[in-house]
């Protein structure tokens, strides 16, 4: 029974550090991971959140500089986005706009928050 027990324990502990490292517990990044909310037994991925890093941050109707400028926001600021929490491939964050659109935001002008 004892050696079942010992098993057992081995397989709980695999498992739990399987989950630690699939979450990133415990792992050195860059970058924070996104919190989960909890509602009815669904986890669902909050918003990210970030804050300006540079004294003036050009908001874009795209993810490059040939878009337009469709908000300024100030070192401070601070801004979300959806879920993912992980900048366009060419280095900018996706942002919510208060029109209910969004915004992208070059990712060196930002800093990810939680």
């Amino acid at each position: 029974m004892r050696a079942h027990a010992m098993g057992a324990l081995r397989r709980l502990t695999l498992i739990a550090a399987a989950v630690f490292l699939a979450l990133g517990v415990g792992t050195a990044s860059a970058q924070a991971t996104p919190r989960l909310a909890v509602a009815d037994d669904v986890a669902i991925a909050a918003d990210c959140n970030y804050v300006v890093v540079v004294p003036v941050s050009r908001i874009r109707s795209g993810p490059g500089t040939q878009y337009s400028v469709v908000r300024t926001k100030y070192q401070g600021d601070r801004l979300t986005g959806p879920a993912y929490c992980v900048p366009t491939s060419n280095g900018w964050w996706v942002v919510y706009l208060s029109t209910g659109g969004l915004g992208y935001a070059p990712k060196a002008d930002l800093r990810y928050t939680g």
